[in-house]
């Protein structure tokens, strides 16, 4: 995953490095071309010549032949350089080098210095301090290489260009840190925008009044697209609404038609399936209620409701041969904030469920824990771990022969959504299922 602080901090400081070496490169170009060559020349010789000088305790100055100074001498024909330190004298080329413009007593209080002359009889006159010993360094005619003059502008560049690249390495790091910053910031504020829009009315949201130019686009697409969305929806809403209405006349005047056929095997067979088209009619119907407008909530005890729905079925489980036990656990008078139809609906849905795949004679198990999770058991044959995921979507039963209309789950876990719960399907020791409901706490749902 590509990340944009990350790209622009790269980007900023391969910029910074770019702009720093163009800025001593300029300023070493600047020295180059504004100096005078030939006192250029003598300065770097100059100091060639100082690393060469040696001066032991108690004897006399000397002047290694060190191969710097060696390549100098080779190169340049008209080179003459005077080493003292006022006891001794170390000369090269005495002939070559004219008078000195300057008479500096060395056993004085004279301090480091250095004395330029450009023209025709360029020289370089430099008083040294080293270790507490004063020595003159004057020379003049040296040739050294572009190398020895770049190697010694970089190194006499080397401590201002340092103090330079922490200062504005310093305003670097503040810029891209600001930058950083800022665009996070905006980010930020865009991916809240995101996670407040209501699933089921994904219209564009996302805010433009702060959105950077460089981020409009973005905003202006994602906006369109949702707006596109939640028209498809709204369509698809319609329809399924318009569907299900539609077809309710038709089948009760069918099922009305049917009653009246004399042919018992016939009339069976026809009402069965009529019960099923009426149940998957009643369901789509239910899905675009349950989508099409916004529930209203009121605190509720999941307890009460728990009892108020297994009465209201005791007629049907009684029908299938079966039984069904309530388990209250924890704390009973605990509320949520729920929709007390859409709640009764969905508790219904799962007992309804567990009657079609539980055993002949079997127990129901419900259970409430702490007012805030249901849970309905079975002990049918149970659904394997990699089908769970597929049983929430609409139209899909658990075989064939199945008599739903593959819509309850749906429904079920539609009804959670908008709860801000969830809807798991676990599987039961010894072979089974779990339908799980939580809802969270009063105080905690969006």
């Amino acid at each position: 995953m590509t990340s944009l602080s990350r790209a622009l901090t790269i980007r900023l400081s391969l910029l910074g490095i770019v702009l720093l070496t163009a800025f001593i490169g300029a300023v070493i170009a600047f020295a180059l071309i504004t100096e005078d060559p030939a006192a250029l020349r003598n300065d770097v010789t100059s100091q060639i010549i100082q690393q060469s000088v040696r001066q032991p305790a108690g004897n006399a100055l000397q002047v290694e032949k060190t191969a710097g100074l060696l390549q100098i001498e080779r190169d340049s024909p008209g080179l003459w350089y005077l080493v003292s330190d006022g006891r001794s004298v170390v000369e090269y080329a005495p002939e070559l080098r004219p008078g000195l413009p300057i008479d500096i007593r060395l056993d004085g209080p004279t301090i480091a210095a250095q004395m330029r002359v450009g023209g025709d009889n360029a020289l370089a006159f430099d008083v040294v301090e080293n270790d507490g010993n004063r020595f003159i360094v004057a020379t003049g005619g040296g040739l050294p290489g572009w190398d020895r003059i770049l190697g010694y502008s970089l190194r006499s560049l080397a401590w201002p260009a340092l103090a330079i690249s922490v200062v504005f390495g310093l305003l670097i790091a503040g810029a891209i840190a600001m930058s950083v910053s800022y665009i996070s910031e905006r980010l930020h504020s865009a991916a809240e925008a995101a996670a407040r829009i209501d699933p089921k009315a994904p219209r564009g949201l996302l805010p433009t009044e702060e959105t950077p130019a460089e981020l409009m686009p973005l905003t202006t697409a994602l906006n369109a697209a949702l707006d596109q969305i939640a028209g498809n929806m709204e369509t698809q809403r319609r329809f399924m609404n318009n569907v299900a209405h539609e077809l309710r006349t038709p089948l009760t005047v069918m099922r009305g038609r049917v009653d009246a056929l004399p042919n018992d095997q016939m009339r069976l067979a026809l009402t069965t399936d009529i019960s099923r088209l009426t149940t998957i009619v009643s369901s789509m119907l239910q899905l675009a209620r349950l989508h099409s407008s916004e529930l209203p909530f009121e605190p509720l005890q999941l307890n009460a409701i728990a009892r108020a729905v297994l009465a209201d079925l005791a007629p049907l489980i009684l029908d299938n041969g079966a039984d069904v036990a309530l388990e209250e656990e924890g704390e009973r008078r605990a509320l949520i904030e729920a929709n007390e139809p859409t709640v009764r609906a969905a508790i219904a849905n799962l007992v309804d469920n567990a009657l079609r795949h539980a055993k002949a004679k079997s127990t129901i198990m419900v259970k409430v824990i702490d007012g805030a999770v249901i849970e309905v058991a079975d002990d049918g044959i149970g659904i394997a771990a990699s089908d769970r995921p597929q049983m929430t979507e609409p139209f899909n039963r658990m075989s064939p022969n199945s008599t739903g209309a593959g819509l309850g789950l749906t429904i079920v876990r539609d009804i959670m959504a908008a709860h801000g719960g969830t809807l798991t399907i676990l599987g039961r020791p010894g072979g089974g299922t779990v339908m799980r409901l939580v809802f969270p706490p009063q105080e905690t749902r969006a």
